[in-house]
């Protein structure tokens, strides 16, 4: 950076008296959100997409309706089901199209063919010569389905590798260069969609997949070297909860200000808005508070003190092992003296071992299955709304508009209601940390539970957003209580496989539907993982230091 933006910069923060950790935790705040709404801004244009092939006038000829996958239910089941019939594989399906228009062109006069193809040309879009498919064939349930899942088949596969890259690298250049590429392949979609057609699209959703899969790991990187135990709670509940925002007020208030034939503004306003806060990351936040410039010496003594004893200082391409105990830790803070610090020439290996070995690990990876199992719900009453919205005008239609978004901004401020709670508990000595993350995680089920006997009663969304905001303090913060140094491993581990359900929804559904035990099974399994998860240090945590040159 400049020197002189730099020196800008680093008064602007002393004037203010603004603490770095909360600019960083603010700036993760929107990353977060921006990862939500360019994973979902494709779920509220598919039907005017469709619309704009030409779907509208070819389901008065043909007599099909354009499918919204997000407003059906079951879609993804129809999918699994219907995928591998012949008749619905791509090459049988531009066959049929090509043998079709071959049989009707001998009965047409020479006038009436050239009318045809211009027609045709109009509202079919055409990839090779003489193979020509309608727009309610070429978007198809399957196809729109795959669409959908192609970004889940992404995401899961970099949660681990984005972890590894964060804890190596450090999370800022992680984070940037997730949503900055993210946030092209978004603006890409439209281009995509108009000259490649759905399968293009594909490709393009799957790409915005990999690209966003280390978000949450770099930012589980992050806030291990910025947020102090003491303020856990509050601070990581408030930033990992930020996809509650994301997934309704951004995304419906875009969806509402975009005309039928305009939806590319959607895109265009969610990319543009995410290269803008890579601008300003890049410009305000560092990996680590001892590689921030405008950082007090205060703060940075105070994160210091109150982050793990072991945690390794990761950045700019070396590591350094900050060792001390809790008596020395005691020591150091009334003396004023920072803790030693060894440079590391060659990273400890990471222990997969006892990592994978490990039962509280496990109880994470079920409870985050279970949460993303049950968080299908949100794009189809959003997308019922925006459907009342665009016929009769968005005014008309305020009340359920905000009955349905308002829920979902509740449950980010409960977030920070209990994470206050839990980080009240653990300083007052009423509980240990890892007995206010188990508390909190059976609050879950005691409100989610509720939520269920009165789904249909005044009190439902109230148990359901307490529900959302005891989530959000028990399991999220997880990764970073279990092991600082390896935070964002954890969360790629326990992030990627919690999106499976995404890709099995089809075949959960249908399970679910023909056997009601099921929902017994998962209830019980909650309650079995709620009860071995641990906010303490795992042994994992301490680095396996081999030899190795040091230099004190």
């Amino acid at each position: 950076m400049l020197p002189a933006v730099e020196q800008k910069l680093s008064n602007l923060f002393t004037y203010l008296d603004v603490r770095q950790r909360v600019v960083l935790c603010c700036f993760t705040l929107l990353a977060i959100i921006n990862a939500s709404t360019m994973r979902l801004c494709l779920d509220f244009s598919m039907s005017r997409i469709v619309s704009e092939c030409g779907g509208i006038k070819d389901r008065h000829s043909s007599g099909e309706a354009v499918l919204n996958p997000k407003a059906l239910p079951n879609w993804r089941l129809e999918m699994a089901m219907n995928l591998n019939q012949p008749k619905n594989l791509p090459i049988n399906r531009f066959k049929a199209g090509r043998d079709q228009g071959q049989l009707k062109a001998p009965g047409r006069s020479q006038r009436n063919r050239r009318r045809s193809r211009r027609e045709s040309a109009k509202i079919t879009p055409s990839f090779d010569s003489g193979k020509r498919i309608s727009c309610s064939e070429l978007w198809s349930r399957q196809t729109q389905s795959l669409v959908v899942v192609a970004f889940y088949a992404g995401y899961m596969i970099t949660h681990v590798p984005g972890g590894l890259l964060a804890e190596r690298y450090g999370g800022k250049w992680v984070l940037s260069v997730s949503i900055l590429t993210s946030a092209i392949c978004t603006l890409l979609t439209p281009v995509a969609v108009r000259s490649g057609g759905p399968y293009v699209l594909i490709g393009i959703r799957l790409l915005v997949g990999l690209c966003e899969g280390p978000c949450f790991p770099a930012v589980c990187a992050l806030l291990a070297q910025w947020v102090p135990e003491q303020e856990r709670g509050l601070l990581a509940s408030c930033v990992l909860s930020g996809g509650e925002i994301g997934t309704s007020m951004v995304q419906l208030v875009t969806g509402l200000v975009m005309a039928e034939q305009d939806w590319p503004l959607g895109f265009y306003l969610v990319g543009g808005g995410a290269i803008l806060w890579v601008l300003g990351f890049s410009l305000v936040c560092y990996s680590t508070p001892d590689h921030c410039p405008y950082i007090q010496s205060e703060e940075r003594d105070y994160i210091k003190r109150h982050t793990s004893g072991s945690l390794l200082m990761i950045g700019s391409g070396e590591i350094l092992a900050r060792d001390a105990s809790d008596t020395e830790e005691e020591e150091f803070a009334r003396e004023g003296l920072d803790r030693e610090e060894t440079t590391l020439t060659n990273p400890p290996a990471i222990p997969w071992k006892r990592i994978l070995t490990s039962k509280p690990l496990w109880a994470l990876v079920s409870v985050s299955m279970q949460h993303d199992w049950s968080k299908q719900d949100l794009p189809k009453e959003l997308q019922v709304v925006l459907e009342k919205v665009r016929e009769h005008g968005p005014w008309e239609e305020l009340a359920a508009t905000l009955t349905v978004t308002a829920p979902y901004i509740c449950n980010w401020l409960a977030s920070l209601t209990t994470g206050q709670l839990s980080d009240f508990l653990i300083a007052q000595q009423i509980l240990s940390r890892t007995q206010t993350r188990r508390l909190m995680s059976w609050l879950v089920f005691v409100c989610g539970s509720m939520h269920m006997v009165q789904l249909e009663g005044k009190g439902a969304q109230i148990w359901r957003i307490l529900a959302k905001g005891a989530y959000y303090a028990s399991v999220k913060p997880l990764p970073l209580d279990m092991s600082p140094n390896y935070a964002a491993t954890l969360m790629g581990i326990s992030g990627g496989l919690g999106a499976l359900p995404e890709l099995l929804m089809p075949y959960l559904e249908q399970l679910e539907t023909d056997y009601t035990v099921v929902a017994s099974v998962r209830a019980a399994l909650w309650i079995i993982a709620a009860s071995y998860i641990s906010g303490d240090v795992q042994a994992f945590n301490q680095p396996e230091l081999g030899p190795q040159r040091e230099e004190n």
